[in-house]
């Protein structure tokens, strides 16, 4: 009954998930930095007193936005750029140290378009139902069962979005769609 009533209610515009998910994309990897990096080094460069700079500040604040979404090390920054320069001709793979000055100094801010999904985990588990007589059961193959407690939990925050308590019958597939549907409700 309660499954019949989820699926009735549960109604997603899949055309308009699916853009917000490929809009995601696109800010992951722009490379529009790469169309202007001698100019804009050039601009950078005019007037400065000390080394010059090696790596346009667009290069540095898309390594910012890949380093804030992403948390990816510094190190494994640099090693994604030196396998993309192999391929853009024109683009110069960054050191770690580099970028990790250079980022340090930015403050940026990710984009609301990126933020507003989160990350939601679930899982079940069992519990026995009782222990007392449990040998009784054992030898005269009476089954007792379990309750089965089914959760959802965002995983940044840690805060449960959703739970469910059945019978060790029910499977945790049909108790996803449900859990989900709470979960929205939630964010």
């Amino acid at each position: 009954m309660a499954q019949e009533q989820v699926k009735k209610n549960y109604i997603r515009n899949w055309s308009e998930y699916n853009e917000r998910l490929v809009r995601r994309g696109e800010m992951y990897i722009d490379l529009d930095f790469i169309e202007g990096w001698d100019e804009e080094i050039k601009k950078q460069n005019d007037g400065k007193r000390g080394r010059p700079y090696l790596y346009p500040e667009t290069l540095i604040r898309s390594s910012a936005i890949i380093y804030e979404l992403f948390h990816l090390p510094y190190r494994q920054m640099e090693g994604f750029y030196r396998k993309l320069s192999k391929y853009i001709e024109k683009m110069k793979a960054a050191d770690y140290t580099t970028l990790f000055r250079r980022i340090r100094r930015i403050n940026i801010e990710v984009p609301e378009a990126l933020k507003d999904g989160a990350v939601i985990a679930v899982d079940s588990t069992g519990i026995k139902v009782t222990n007392r007589g449990e040998w009784l059961r054992e030898k005269w193959k009476v089954h007792r069962g379990w309750l089965k407690v089914h959760i959802a939990v965002d995983v940044k925050t840690k805060k449960i979005l959703g739970i469910e308590i059945t019978d060790e019958r029910v499977s945790d597939p049909k108790m996803f769609r449900n859990l989900i549907s709470r979960a929205e409700k939630k964010t």
